[in-house]
């Protein structure tokens, strides 16, 4: 039995029926609805369906929009408002006898382009030159559509005002101004509901991806030297064994245990995903060292195949062992980097790029352009291109004479320059503050 997408359906009641009649007609789709009295309850109303709710669907752009923004960590569509959904609209204003139909059509309208708007109206052959258009702008207040067409209509300039945005109409209709409400069209309903089939495939597909995790104890040999006993070493050998039989149950993972002091298991990129949250956190990494006093390193690779997954498992875990281990590193069938996992600074970033100029820039400096590429991320992360050597350190995962190493090698090539430096608290040299002069990073 197939399992069915669950989709929540966000929008104004009457859209959000509407939508859910067509859910019908798609049996992989389990529909249920998510109505608001108004857009600003778009966030609160995802709050409340994230946990339920495989794919968010919106009725409209405004809502979608302001998800967007939020990042909900959930795969969204939303209904468009094309042009054609004016016709309808048109087709109103004619059945109600709007005045200046005939010769010269005198309206405002909201959120879509000129050019939708255009469109129809050429098709009608209605004359549009005295159209007042607003295009929806990110972060644009409902009480601003709602002054925009009432001011028009206040002016004369308007016969009628036509809004894709259900608040406004109620607010206009409250006002005495003639207002009518641009719907989505049934074709742009189904539209959606097979781009949200898509995307709700797209997304079993990754979550089946094949995972593969190879964790290895740093400096075993030492570790093992300097244990009081060899009953010691033993003890903790069987704790090791408990907590990877318990991630093991957790994860659904095959646990392979080899003769040296390794021990991979194989998954899929779903659970890896649902257990590190989005690939943030290294619970496993965190339970041998707390329960153990051992630092160990993980490397973990997602591919098509067994044989993939693991060439990028070998890939993170050397990732995760340069900078003198303990550290957990994840790379993707497509090269992207998350690491290291389980720190406040987890990056995401490239180990590929097929920019010239970046490769020549990596080139020039000795590094690689997935460290150009993990720097930029920092500097995203940080919200800033300007860094101290140990806060490199940190992101990267590596030591503080690694990172002043990287940092003197972007310095000597003007890739970094010192702009300052700060006295640590205590005793201490003072830290060189550096910007990195890098034209692809944007910060801001």
């Amino acid at each position: 039995m197939t399992i069915k997408l669950r989709v929540a359906v966000i929008g104004p009641l009457d859209l959000v029926e509407t939508v859910l009649e067509f859910g019908y007609f798609f049996a992989e789709l389990a529909m249920f609805p998510a109505p608001y009295r108004h857009e600003r309850e778009t966030l609160e109303i995802i709050d409340r369906v994230r946990d339920k709710a495989d794919i968010l669907l919106f009725t409209g752009p405004i809502p979608y929009r302001i998800a967007l923004a939020a990042a909900p960590d959930k795969p969204m569509v939303h209904v468009y408002y094309s042009g054609t959904a004016l016709y309808k609209v048109l087709f109103d204003l004619y059945r109600h006898g709007v005045q200046g139909l005939e010769d010269q059509l005198r309206i405002s309208v909201d959120v879509l382009q000129r050019k939708e708007v255009e469109e129809p109206l050429n098709e009608l052959g209605l004359p549009a030159r005295d159209l007042h258009v607003i295009p929806y702008e990110f972060g644009m207040s409902n009480e601003e559509l709602v002054a925009y067409h009432h001011g028009l209509w206040e002016q004369g300039r308007v016969s009628a005002t036509v809004t894709c945005v259900t608040s406004v109409y109620h607010r206009l209709k409250e006002l005495g101004v003639p207002a009518y409400r641009v719907v989505p069209t049934h074709s742009a309903i189904r539209d959606c509901l097979n781009r949200a089939l898509l995307e709700g495939k797209s997304l079993r597909f990754c979550s089946s991806q094949i995972a593969v995790g190879i964790m290895n104890i740093d400096n075993f040999a030492k570790v093992a030297k300097e244990a009081s006993s060899e009953y010691e070493i033993q003890r903790k050998k069987i704790i090791l064994q408990q907590i990877l039989v318990d991630f093991g149950e957790e994860t659904q993972s095959l646990i392979k245990w080899s003769d040296s002091n390794e021990v991979s298991f194989v998954t899929t990129r779903g659970i890896i995903e649902q257990v590190t949250r989005k690939f943030q956190d290294a619970p496993l990494l965190l339970e041998i060292l707390e329960r153990l006093q051992w630092h160990a390193s993980i490397g973990i690779g997602i591919g098509r195949t067994a044989n993939e997954a693991e060439g990028k498992a070998r890939e993170a875990l050397m990732k995760a062992k340069s900078g003198g281990g303990g550290n957990c590193y994840l790379i993707m069938q497509d090269g992207i980097v998350y690491g290291p996992m389980g720190s406040e600074m987890t990056l995401e970033y490239s180990a590929r790029s097929e920019n010239p100029e970046l490769i020549s820039m990596a080139k020039k400096a000795g590094l690689s352009v997935g460290t150009i590429n993990k720097l930029m991320s920092l500097c995203r992360r940080l919200g800033t291109s300007t860094f101290t050597a140990s806060q490199l350190a940190e992101g990267f995962g590596i030591t503080l004479r690694s990172a002043r190493r990287i940092m003197a090698a972007l310095e000597r090539y003007e890739m970094a320059s010192i702009v300052g430096e700060e006295q640590p608290a205590g005793r201490g040299r003072p830290r060189q503050i550096y910007t990195l002069n890098l034209e692809e990073a944007h910060y801001d």
